[in-house]
């Protein structure tokens, strides 16, 4: 029996070639990266150079490029490192994935942003109080408000709220400093979180520092400081904080599912350089804290060395105690692995 022959159409056609040509881009690129730059930055490059590639190319060959190192990440990098806590299979398995995006609603506004959402067509899901999850590739723009309405911050970066209500309001505001802001999404939460507290916020990285001011006054938020600052090295310390929140420089290993360029060649040698940096910048900050002032320190890296160890060396200098310390789970989440532990500083 004789199979008619099938009729291609010219829809189909043109979908083959235009794969076959995003393939090549993406082969290539991927063939001429080495690194250290990060490869989001690599292709914002890369793009901004190559003014033919559409925004729906743009998602397609970033797309082929990060599942091309999901698919060569057949082992994680320093599994040995990796902490007990975290089930490595199950770890290791969730990188074939790209984690959802996650935006949390800020106070009174949840209803607002889910209607928001409803409105646009998007698809989303509520989770607890605050939170929504979307494919990763969805766009908020002139959809919401953001920072002023909901922020995007990952699901277990928002868990880090848990830790923050352990520590006691008292009727004078507590002055908080953000030590490592970044780009605020922190700070947005502990004033969320604890309102009244007066909040100094810090970076190292001046350009950082700009859009962490611009994104706090699109929140709302005006901080009673925000200065440059390098902790790595020794500062004057003007007055004593009673909490010092600290999300400090680590591997980010807890978050590879977003860069997953990094699970081919992440050394041990990068891993110790990281945790010497951590130590160094405790150091310093720990004279600036109160007796009776805690300190919250956390990393999105599962690796012991980033995360219990420094922790444990805190303890066992006799000037601090610890509270609670936990890791947030992100391969069942679909979202990134964090690690927070809270401490209270018992003697100078």
């Amino acid at each position: 029996m004789q199979h008619p022959k099938t009729t291609r159409t010219h829809l189909e056609i043109t979908i083959d070639k235009y794969h076959h040509s995003h393939q090549n881009v993406a082969d290539k690129l991927v063939r001429e990266y080495e690194g250290p730059t990060p490869f989001a930055l690599y292709l914002k490059t890369y793009f901004a150079a190559n003014k033919k590639h559409g925004s729906k190319d743009r998602k397609s060959i970033s797309a082929i490029c990060y599942e091309y190192f999901r698919k060569l990440s057949v082992a994680f990098p320093l599994q040995n490192f990796i902490s007990s806590a975290i089930d490595i299979p199950k770890f290791t398995a969730s990188h074939l994935q790209q984690p959802l995006l996650f935006i949390r609603a800020r106070p009174g506004k949840k209803e607002l942003v889910k209607a928001s959402l409803e409105k646009a067509g998007l698809f989303f899901e509520s989770i607890g109080d605050m939170a929504f999850a979307l494919p990763n590739t969805s766009s908020l723009q002139n959809i919401i408000l953001l920072n002023k309405e909901a922020v995007i911050q990952d699901i277990n970066s928002q868990a880090l709220a848990s830790l923050l209500k352990l520590i006691p309001i008292s009727e004078k505001p507590l002055v908080v400093w953000d030590a490592c802001a970044a780009s605020g999404g922190k700070s947005i939460l502990i004033k969320d979180t604890m309102p009244s507290v007066q909040l100094h916020v810090s970076d190292i990285r001046e350009n950082i520092l700009f859009n962490c001011e611009k994104r706090l006054k699109e929140a709302g938020i005006q901080p009673a400081s925000l200065q440059l600052v390098d902790i790595t090295l020794p500062f004057a310390i003007k007055k004593q904080f009673d909490f010092i929140f600290a999300d400090l420089p680590c591997s980010g290993s807890g978050t590879w599912g977003r860069t997953p360029e990094n699970l081919l060649g992440y050394k041990e040698a990068q891993l110790i350089t990281m945790t010497e940096l951590q130590e160094n910048i405790l150091h310093h900050l720990m004279p600036a804290i109160k007796v009776g002032g805690y300190l919250l320190a956390a990393t999105c890296s599962v690796y012991k060395n980033e995360n219990e160890d420094q922790i444990e060396k805190l303890v066992a200098s006799g000037k601090f105690k610890l509270i609670a310390r936990q890791y947030f789970m992100g391969y069942d989440k679909h979202a990134d692995t964090l690690f927070g532990a809270l401490l209270q500083k018992t003697s100078n």
